[in-house]
């Protein structure tokens, strides 16, 4: 092999490097901003609906079990009793002075929380951002209603 020839494999590699390089940064990059697996999912069915947070936690309420809904915002999520933050999701049971014991499924990122009341549960979750958040909240009434 010549030494030109030796230089530019040399050079080659560093390219690739370069470009695996950009690219795993990219993608952590991607994992940080979308939160990744474990992100929350919400889903909705005739008669109720179902949460899931991080490490397969969920909580499906009944339509018809709902006491109360309001969407709040500066909320304090309180002290994580199981669960904690993952994937910038704070998940699991919860403790705060204003709910007490409550399920969580909380983006800290998104000012708005949506708190779903039933005679055995409290649910605080907001979902993907500040606007869809806003737009479920106003929107959940009409589905307990039914």
């Amino acid at each position: 092999m010549r030494l030109k020839d030796i230089s530019d494999e040399k050079k080659r590699r560093q390219h690739l490097l370069l470009l695996v390089g950009i690219a795993f940064v990219v993608a952590i990059g991607w994992e940080i901003i979308t939160g990744g697996p474990g992100a929350v999912t919400f889903h909705t069915q005739d008669s109720a609906m179902t949460l899931t947070g991080p490490e397969n936690t969920s909580v499906t309420i009944d339509y018809a079990d709902i006491t109360k809904i309001q969407s709040v915002t500066d909320f304090d999520p309180g002290t994580a009793l199981e669960g904690g933050t993952k994937n910038h999701v704070n998940y699991g049971t919860w403790e705060n002075t204003s709910l007490g014991t409550y399920k969580s499924f909380v983006y800290p990122g998104i000012d708005t929380v949506i708190i779903v009341e039933t005679k055995d549960t409290v649910v605080a979750f907001n979902y993907e951002d500040e606007e869809t958040t806003q737009e479920l909240a106003k929107a959940l009434p009409d589905f307990a209603e039914q």
